[in-house]
């Protein structure tokens, strides 16, 4: 059985002090703007949204650190902890520019930079609710550092003409930017790391089975959520023009947009945490991310289609983006189902791999190309990791074939005990020794060995 973890003492607090401290911001910006001040950056709209963001993470932590994932709840606390300066310095960047105050102008620098922030943590936290041990993977360093140098570059080298005057701050044309070839470079390098944990995650999830691939799979619909905001910022800039779509509204949508993203991230990570995979809920966690994805595919293409400059009546504006939202909607809500179905299958009978081989990477290395799924479900055997020794295994050998059994892919077992895959079939290659497991027989070396740890691990009960 899991025992159960008592939370960080920090954290035991949290929930109610990013409550109180969302609830003035929100207080803030509503006596701002009903004196005519902020614009969109004190809408009611974005600014409730960001405060339930904040509060809803928060909670996230403390639930992730209770159920012993204390990296993961650092990390939610960390999101958390962005939206509400994301919220204060919106609150302090609009009182500034309202009084008239020299430093007003690294205000709203400042405030423009705050959304960046909660993209990376969004990600990393979805992404360490899956891990295993404190280590650090190269791949969240990565992403933390990339979008760390991008907000800073981002507030050291924009600055407003008119802040939360005329065209609101979204809109290209009021920013004024030093160095401008350094700007989109940082950006784009930026939004590339996005992509990183998301790839990383759904290939490891994809090549596991059972428990291992469904929890998987809905960390890495969690970090898709951070390139999908980004993809969701792009159309707004399209929207505007040439959609002639009215900026305050759509730099409002972003900021509920953004929100959405931090919960949706947030919930996964619990999920995944929890170790919850019950078809019903990832399939509407995949859903989601599936189903978000078109709809931006379908407002991108229907803003281009809309746009003033184009040809089409509103008779064939109305038919052509009728049509193309059944195709890509239907699309997406099937694929997603394939795909959930595919995460949450139901473990079957040891196959021989493809080709008859047993995958080897080559002289003699461990099984890596195919993954053959062990003969019974290993619920709980990480938890059996510990009192199991099995043909004189090391510690980390255990736990890579405890992974093993669990259903996890060679980069499922690296994603989830953040090493290599290098290392992992190295381990693998030491297991197979140890246990005297040779090569050929009627199964695959995997299957085997992952027999023998359900063995000892029912024994040990």
């Amino acid at each position: 059985m899991t025992a159960v973890v008592r939370p960080v003492p920090a954290l035991r607090s949290l929930p109610v002090l990013t409550a109180a401290t969302a609830t003035l911001g929100v207080a803030a910006l509503a006596v701002l703007g009903a004196a005519g001040h902020g614009g969109f950056a004190s809408d009611p709209v974005g600014a409730v949204a960001l405060a339930t963001a904040a509060v809803v993470t928060a909670l996230a932590a403390l639930r992730l650190s209770r159920s012993g994932h204390r990296a993961a709840g650092r990390l939610a606390a960390g999101l958390a902890a962005s939206l509400l300066a994301y919220l204060a310095l919106a609150v302090v960047a609009v009182a500034a520019v309202a009084a008239g105050h020299p430093w007003a102008a690294p205000a709203v620098a400042a405030w423009n930079s705050a959304w960046i922030p909660p993209l990376a943590l969004l990600q990393l936290t979805a992404s360490a609710a899956v891990r295993t041990g404190d280590a650090v993977p190269w791949t969240h360093r990565l992403v933390g550092l990339t979008l760390g140098v991008a907000t800073l570059v981002n507030a050291l080298l924009t600055t407003a003409t008119q802040p939360f005057a005329g065209v609101p701050t979204i809109a290209a044309e009021s920013w004024r930017t030093a160095l401008a070839p350094a700007v989109p470079a940082v950006t784009l390098l930026a939004a590339v790391a996005l992509f990183l944990l998301p790839v990383t995650l759904w290939r490891a999830a994809l090549g596991s089975h059972h428990a291992v691939r469904a929890r998987l799979g809905v960390a890495a619909a969690a970090t898709t959520a951070a390139p999908l905001t980004v993809v969701f910022c792009l159309l707004l800039a399209v929207a505007r023009t040439p959609g002639d779509v009215e900026p305050s509204l759509g730099s409002v949508a972003f900021l509920v947009a953004l929100a959405g993203a931090a919960v949706f991230a947030a919930a996964c990570a619990v999920t995944a945490a929890r170790g919850a995979t019950e078809p019903r809920r990832v399939g509407a966690v995949v859903r989601g991310a599936g189903l978000a994805a078109a709809a931006l595919l379908v407002v991108g293409v229907g803003t281009l289609v809309a746009a003033p400059g184009t040809s089409l009546g509103p008779t064939s504006v109305a038919l052509v983006v009728s049509a193309l939202t059944v195709a890509v909607v239907g699309g997406a809500w099937a694929g997603t189902g394939r795909l959930a179905a595919l995460l949450t299958a139901a473990p079957t009978a040891p196959v021989t791999p493809r080709g008859g081989a047993e995958g080897t990477t080559g002289g003699g290395a461990a099984e890596t190309t195919n993954v053959i799924e062990p003969a019974a479900p290993a619920t709980a055997v990480v938890d059996a990791a510990g009192p199991v020794s099995v043909g004189g295994l090391t510690a980390r050998e255990r736990e890579v074939l405890a992974a093993l059994a669990d259903g996890a892919s060679n980069a499922g077992i690296a994603a989830q005990l953040v090493v290599s895959e290098r290392t992992v079939d190295a381990h693998l290659r030491a297991i197979f020794v140890k246990l005297d497991l040779t090569p050929g027989g009627a199964t695959n070396r995997r299957v085997r060995a992952a027999r023998i740890w359900l063995e000892h691990a029912r024994q040990s009960r």
